[in-house]
């Protein structure tokens, strides 16, 4: 379903039902979108696609020199490896999406660039022994969340030991990657002692993940570690120092002049400053897909100006709303004193601009995977299991960053508030387990368990033998149970007490074309900014979250309708492509922008690297 252009939803708001256009000119058939039918059909009511935009660019696309290089953390497959094998690698898809996936697939497949993918493998894994029951699956083709599941049966997060790779399984896995649909080429991460013309040993590999996850992370998203042991945070850097050297190295092997680098997240905060040492006049986009807090945090950070000074080696810094690039620019002003604005930060030698472009999601592979034949069983599964009864949906990682225990807590408050509802309302929440980092102070372990505490509880206050009020499904969800939940929710209930971009609610919206479930969201998510129609809530504030569920439940059809159409129209609009290309076209003015400066003579180019190296390594 095509939402009507801007401004028709208000107007047409006083009309019966069979008087607007957004009602009549719905195609009958359900899962099918008017884009579906060849121009001409409905001609009146879709938007004007020219070939070329205002500056002469062909298909929307703007012009580039040369091509285009992502370079991300890793790799979006699972990679295992059995030196015994024939085949020696197997790749697997992860079942996690995210908008930056999106993004290098429509740079791969839809784009008119040439697309390479510059990415760690991560952490390789031994193909495990009895390797059929790592992939059992639901055969039934009925859907999950039938009970309430402890979610102590989350697996442990995995070990990875020492694993050596010989030079040919290296070159191997090399080829098979690069033939992938994502060109990808990888980063072999390991210490220089670690590295030979026999192979690669890959030792303690999850180490490379600590000082992003363990402190930059944290700090993003407003915690803070408190201080420990001295040497292991020396050790934490110098990983990171290596690993961003070593993405230097190979982002280097594959450039050419005139490609464009667009450089995503804190794994790679040093990235653009080492690959502007090595390439002056290279074009670097560095997108940043999380919050970004006060400069009064910012503070606290030990490498603090060296993250900083990392991240304007970009041409562009790009965030997912207003007050995340205000925080940047504040912080670069007061502690690197360095002029700047909410629009750019000035440096000795160069303007850094700063752009407000949220993330976008692909809006027509998520039709084609939401409506696939699967997905629909099990929605049609899901709506039987709990007829008569309105559900609440919800996906959430173990972190504490998700806020499940907030909306657990409105949640009990919202049944006791309203006693009407009960027996006529239940939330399925899908607990996945948490990989992003590594567990070191048992924070996450105990808010687990205070979120199986507070089901626990709920469903013993509220429930009887034909009635859970809450089912918590406590593992990763595939892609068609994940999207059969998106379909089958009457209120989607986002809770986050900080994050930067919630896919979920985006693919939410997309997935109600057909029943136009009402969307609550968290202030604090940064994609809150991308849904101003969705009702915004503030999780710490029980009592209202509690009244606007019962706000959602009780919209009119015609007011869900509403709701819907403003919010999908906006992700229409601004789809992975708009997000794509109005960077592209952010980093040429970004480039046409710099400041001139007096280019040094090559020995002192390579002095002025030397030196930044050597602080580098003293520092770690």
């Amino acid at each position: 379903m095509l939402p009507p252009t801007p401004g028709t939803i208000q107007a047409e708001g006083a009309l019966p039902p069979h008087q607007r256009k957004s009602v009549t000119r719905v195609p009958v058939t359900p899962g099918v979108a008017l884009g579906t039918y060849s121009k001409g059909y409905f001609d009146s009511a879709l938007p004007e696609s020219p070939e070329h935009d205002a500056d002469g660019t062909a298909g929307g696309f703007p012009a580039l020199e040369g091509d285009v290089i992502s370079v991300t953390s890793t790799l979006p497959q699972i990679i295992e490896y059995d030196q015994a094998s024939a085949t020696k690698w197997e790749l697997r898809r992860g079942t996690q999406r995210a908008a930056l996936l999106d993004s290098l697939y429509f740079l791969s497949d839809e784009s008119p660039w040439k697309h390479t993918v510059v990415a760690w493998t991560g952490e390789i894994q031994r193909r495990p022994v009895h390797d059929h029951e790592m992939r059992s699956e639901d055969k039934s083709g009925t859907a999950l969340l039938p009970a309430s599941l402890p979610t102590g049966s989350i697996p442990p997060k995995a070990r990875f030991n020492e694993i050596f790779v010989t030079r040919h399984d290296q070159l191997q896995l090399e080829e098979q990657l690069y033939k992938d649909r994502l060109q990808t080429v990888p980063v072999w991460l390991a210490g220089e002692n670690e590295v030979s013309d026999m192979g690669v040993k890959l030792r303690d590999q999850t180490r490379w993940r600590r000082y992003a996850e363990h402190d930059l992370c944290a700090l993003l998203h407003y915690q803070q570690h408190p201080p420990d042991d001295g040497y292991k945070e020396t050790a934490r850097w110098a990983d990171y120092v290596r690993m961003n050297q070593l993405f230097a190295d190979k982002v280097s092997e594959v450039y050419n002049a005139g490609d464009v680098v667009l450089v995503h997240d804190y794994y790679l905060v040093l990235l653009p400053d080492l690959l502007r040492q090595r390439h002056p006049d290279m074009r670097i986009v560095f997108f940043t897909h999380t919050p970004f807090p006060s400069s009064e945090l910012v503070r606290c950070l030990t490498r603090r100006k060296t993250i900083l000074q990392g991240v304007l080696g970009s041409d562009l810094v790009a965030f997912q709303s207003f007050h995340y690039a205000q925080h940047f620019a504040n912080s670069c002003s007061r502690i690197l004193g360095l002029r700047a604005g909410s629009h750019s930060v000035s440096t000795p030698s160069r303007r850094v601009q700063l752009e407000v472009l949220p993330a976008g999601i692909n809006v027509s592979e998520i039709h084609s995977l939401a409506w696939s034949v699967p997905v629909t069983e099990k929605c049609i599964s899901l709506r039987k299991m709990y007829a008569g009864r309105k559900i609440l949906v919800a996906c959430d990682a173990t972190d504490r960053l998700g806020g499940v225990d907030k909306k657990l807590l409105a949640f009990d408050r919202f049944l006791e508030m309203f006693p009407d509802w009960r027996h006529k309302v239940v939330l399925l929440q899908a607990f996945g387990p948490h990989v992003a980092s590594e567990d070191e102070d048992g924070e996450d372990a105990r808010y687990v368990r205070t979120v199986n505490a507070l089901v626990h509880s709920i469903n013993c206050k509220y429930g009887s033998l034909d009635y859970m009020p809450i089912q918590l499904h406590a593992q990763s969800l595939s892609t068609d149970d994940y999207f059969a939940l998106m379909r089958s929710g009457d209120v989607a209930l986002f809770t986050s007490i900080r994050d930067g971009m919630s896919t979920t609610s985006l693919e939410y919206v997309v997935c109600q074309q057909n029943t136009h479930g009402c969307t609550i969201i968290s202030e604090f998510s940064g994609t809150a900014s991308n849904l101003e129609e969705a009702i915004h809530i503030n999780p710490w504030d029980t009592v209202d979250v509690a009244k606007q569920i019962h706000k959602a439940l009780n919209m009119t059809a015609e007011s869900r309708q509403d709701m819907f159409m403003a919010l999908y129209r906006r992700l229409a609009e601004k789809d992975v492509k708009y997000w794509i290309t109005s960077a592209l076209r952010g980093l040429l003015s970004a480039v046409q922008r710099r400041q001139p400066a007096k280019s040094p003579g090559p020995a002192a180019s390579v002095a002025v690297m030397r030196e930044q190296k050597r602080n580098l390594l003293l520092q770690a």
